[in-house]
């Protein structure tokens, strides 16, 4: 076989393998069990919740495709025996929505009206068609209690922070609550100026969420973990708040704040890799401090 036909095998045999490998991945849900009735999925997105009530199944988050949600519903019922009967979103972004269309048309969907906007603003596109009757068909402002029978869920968006329309569920029989993308666990965070987020007021986001009766935290991304890990957090949000906000206050250029060394609250902190590297570094947390208290950024409307 001549050299160049030996090298389009070769490629040829890479690209299969690549695809091969993010099929893989996008089929691949590990699931763990924090109570009788509620699971998380683990998976190419964000941490899905999984709750077992008497009025069937509560899902909390899509993962990126309807692919992924087809399979979160399977595994879904596999696992309560129950149909899906509430989907909430913890914000608007693909990672947490866009398995959304896989659920059944009037099935209730659940979001802020800030998340709901955005979704109007950023993914008609996506939402259109059949897919456009698992948009968030019913949403809030503050605070929503639900009662699914024998499980109460507080769901609530305790301020800015990742957006400006996150929330957060609270299963309260299970005292566990699913922090959305308000907490990476162990992860430097995605910071979504444009979107209404904000380094400034995630401190104190995190600290009306501790006012809250829960041990088990949910990650939106990383694994499952406890209070004491959120407080830290909270402390390395603030701590990140406070180096923009000094280096607004003396006129700190961007490039002496990336190289600070006052960021000490990032203990063991890590890039999220989904396949491939996002973006989500030191460095990238720095540059969104340093843009928001200085006004270097465009707030999408």
């Amino acid at each position: 076989m001549r050299t160049w036909q030996w090298l389009t095998v070769s490629i040829l045999v890479i690209i299969f393998a690549f695809f091969s490998y993010i099929f893989l991945q996008i089929r691949s849900l590990e699931v763990n069990q924090i109570t009788n009735d509620l699971y998380v999925i683990y998976g190419l997105g964000g941490n899905v919740a999984v709750l077992d009530t008497d009025e069937g199944t509560v899902i909390v988050d899509s993962m990126t495709l309807t692919y992924q949600g087809e399979r979160i519903k399977e595994k879904a019922m596999a696992l309560t025996g129950k149909p899906i009967s509430l989907v909430i979103n913890t914000h608007y972004h693909a990672d947490h929505t866009h398995g959304n269309p896989a659920f059944d048309p009037g099935t209730r969907v659940v979001a802020t009206k800030r998340t709901l906007h955005h979704l109007q603003q950023t993914d008609a596109d996506y939402f259109s068609g059949e897919a456009a009757k698992l948009m968030p068909n019913e949403t809030f402002t503050d605070d929503k209690e639900i009662s699914m029978g024998n499980k109460t869920l507080r769901l609530i968006h305790p301020g800015r922070g990742h957006t400006d329309g996150d929330l957060v569920v609270l299963f309260v029989e299970e005292k566990t609550v699913h922090m959305g993308d308000l907490f990476f666990f162990l992860h430097y965070p995605n910071i979504d100026l444009e979107g209404g987020g904000s380094v400034a007021n995630w401190g104190d986001t995190i600290e009306r969420v501790l006012g809250l009766p829960f041990h088990t935290v949910i990650p939106g991304h990383g694994i499952i973990t406890d209070r004491p890990k959120l407080v830290q957090y909270k402390a390395f949000m603030s701590q990140l708040a406070e180096i923009g906000e000094r280096a607004a206050a003396e006129n700190i250029s961007l490039e002496d704040t990336l190289r600070t060394t006052d960021l000490t609250e990032d203990r063991n902190y890590e890039p999220l890799n989904i396949i491939v590297p996002l973006g989500y570094t030191r460095e990238f947390v720095l540059q969104r401090a340093w843009e928001e208290a200085t006004g270097s950024f465009e707030l999408r409307p």
